[in-house]
């Protein structure tokens, strides 16, 4: 029984997404840290979010899909998980970039997007 739960392609999309948790949660949980330790992480993010990322989000944040692909300036702070499993398991036009991307590269593309959105909102206050 157990060798055909196993086997079973909703736990191959599980269990990689609960490892993440608890690896993001234990190494550098979203949100944690002062902006200074962020800012490797987020520089990190922005090399491999231009490489990976941009040619459907837009170059720097700047989606100009025309409504296709999700503007990622319009995730919350409190919408890492979702983010997470977007990539991990895709989403509508959005692959899945499940074993492309190591999960310190999908939480440094976090960091780089929280980073830009968020200083964003602050220069705009």
């Amino acid at each position: 029984m157990f060798s055909a739960i196993a086997g079973s392609s909703s736990l191959k999309r599980v269990v990689p997404r609960i490892i993440l948790f608890f690896v993001s949660g234990l190494v550098h949980g979203p949100g944690t840290g002062s902006l200074a330790a962020q800012a490797p992480r987020a520089e990190e993010g922005a090399a491999i979010y231009a490489q990976r990322c941009s040619p459907c989000h837009g170059e720097n944040l700047n989606n100009v899909s025309g409504g296709w692909s999700f503007d990622l300036r319009r995730l919350r702070p409190d919408e890492h998980d979702r983010f997470v499993d977007s990539v991990t398991s895709g989403k509508d036009n959005m692959p899945s970039w499940y074993g492309i991307l190591k999960t310190e590269e999908i939480e440094a593309i976090w960091a780089y997007i929280r980073a830009t959105v968020d200083k964003s909102k602050s220069a705009d206050r």
